[in-house]
């Protein structure tokens, strides 16, 4: 059956999933222009044009390969491009994909707008892609991102020392998370009770304004 296999825009309260497109890459390059978005990231955004737009080239090679589904994140109130996220290792015939490539604009970490993109991917994958298991993994340095994972209900798994070549020449140590299909009910209604709660900070506030520390993606 069909998996995966065409563009969806995925929408929520706070931001909305869309399609990466390279018309995104302005709004991307300032959504990234702090350099602890991309601190632990397996492939940077960049700090140039040339660094974004080479980025998403290579986001969508791999997204016409079928490895990929890859979203741009914009803010709700106002559609301005405020991160990044995909659908990685996307796996047919065993039922599986990975949430990873993740970031967000430094601004916006600590607000809803994170755990809604998870939530907003969790459900397309579970209840509308049929998924058996989603994968989530992050850098063994990164003990924030991985508190924001556990937070979500996924099951850490593994650590795999070394796993992953970075461009500077040294290795990543990865921590791998997953959730199935049979702890998917628990976790949704985890994501939705932790959506309810009340915020109230600034959520109107523009890329560039007064950074918040906060929690990296993959």
């Amino acid at each position: 059956m069909p998996y995966f296999d065409h563009p969806v825009t995925l929408s929520g309260q706070w931001i909305r999933l869309v399609p990466l497109d390279p018309s995104h890459a302005p709004g991307l390059r300032v959504a990234a222009r702090d350099p602890e978005v991309g601190r632990y990231l397996l492939h940077r955004p960049g700090t140039t044009p040339e660094e974004m737009q080479s980025l998403i080239a290579q986001i969508q090679s791999a997204e016409r390969a079928g490895h990929v589904r890859a979203f741009t994140t914009l803010r709700q109130s106002d559609g301005h491009p405020i991160g990044m996220t995909n659908f990685l290792n996307i796996d047919p015939e065993n039922r599986s994909v990975e949430i990873g490539g993740t970031w967000l604009d430094s601004a916006f970490w600590r607000t809803p707008y994170n755990t809604e993109a998870k939530y907003l991917m969790l459900r397309h994958a579970f209840e509308t892609e049929r998924v058996h298991r989603v994968s989530l993994q992050t850098n063994f340095k990164n003990e924030r991102s991985q508190r924001a994972i556990a937070r979500l209900g996924a099951v850490r798994e593994a650590v795999f020392r070394d796993d992953k070549l970075l461009s500077d020449g040294s290795f990543r140590t990865s921590v791998v998370y997953g959730i199935l299909e049979s702890e998917w009910p628990a976790v949704k209604a985890n994501l939705e009770a932790m959506l309810a709660r009340p915020w109230t900070a600034s959520a109107s506030r523009s890329p560039g304004d007064s950074e918040s520390p906060g929690v990296p993606g993959r």
